[in-house]
């Protein structure tokens, strides 16, 4: 009897000292990862920086009710042609969700991707880093060039970061992709600037799309 109280005990402490390392580990999640930049140059902006008249703010959103697993389950929709939702425009990514929050305006808290596209300005040239933090996947492509991906179901963590070189101020194309299966949801965009030494959430002013035309009777 005294011996399987000790396996017991014994069990137990093992038992809370691996669950403690979980929770220590979910935590780190969330933490700047020190990895090596990897940098991706060749990036080519489709507007100037002054021609904006048919941009409005924000990224578009089309949203796919569905329950996906991995990123790669997301189709890539054409945002004038698609037949899902087209959600309100959203116009900054700086957002934590509790488990039954609305995810932005889909009308759910679970089984929703998120498909966004737009510009994002860079208004200077020179080298900027990039990350995001996000809970579940996310594929984040500007120029037509994966540049950041943390592609399945996760808590709240930062990607890897990544260089981008930007040879010229403009407006570039970018295309995000986002889901959430279920419990609670994250996701944020940051950059940090030429010159910088700390990373800041990409702002509102930096992300523009043009509208879907509206359809004829």
């Amino acid at each position: 009897m005294k011996f399987q109280k000790a396996a017991w005990s014994i069990l137990w402490i093992s038992m809370m000292t691996i669950l403690s390392g979980v929770v220590m580990g979910n935590a780190a999640d969330a933490q700047p990862q020190t990895l090596p930049d990897a940098e991706i140059s060749g990036m080519v902006a489709e507007r100037d920086i002054s021609d904006d008249k048919e941009l409005k703010p924000g990224l578009s959103s089309i949203y796919i009710y569905k329950y996906f697993r991995h990123i790669d389950q997301m189709p890539i929709l054409d945002p004038k042609t698609t037949s899902e939702k087209i959600g309100s425009p959203i116009s900054v990514l700086s957002h934590r969700f509790g488990a039954e929050d609305m995810i932005f305006d889909t009308g759910v808290s679970r089984g929703i991707g998120i498909q966004m596209n737009g510009f994002l300005k860079f208004s200077e040239a020179g080298k900027y880093g990039m990350l995001a933090l996000s809970n579940d996947g996310i594929r984040v492509e500007i120029c037509r060039k994966m540049i950041l991906t943390d592609p399945d179901v996760h808590s709240d963590r930062l990607s890897p970061q990544v260089l981008i070189d930007i040879p010229k101020p403009g407006w570039y194309p970018i295309l995000i992709q986002y889901f959430q299966r279920k419990g609670t949801a994250a996701i944020e965009m940051q950059w940090k600037l030429p010159g910088k030494t700390e990373f800041s959430v990409i702002p509102a002013e930096a992300y523009a799309h043009i509208p879907k035309p509206e359809s004829t009777p």
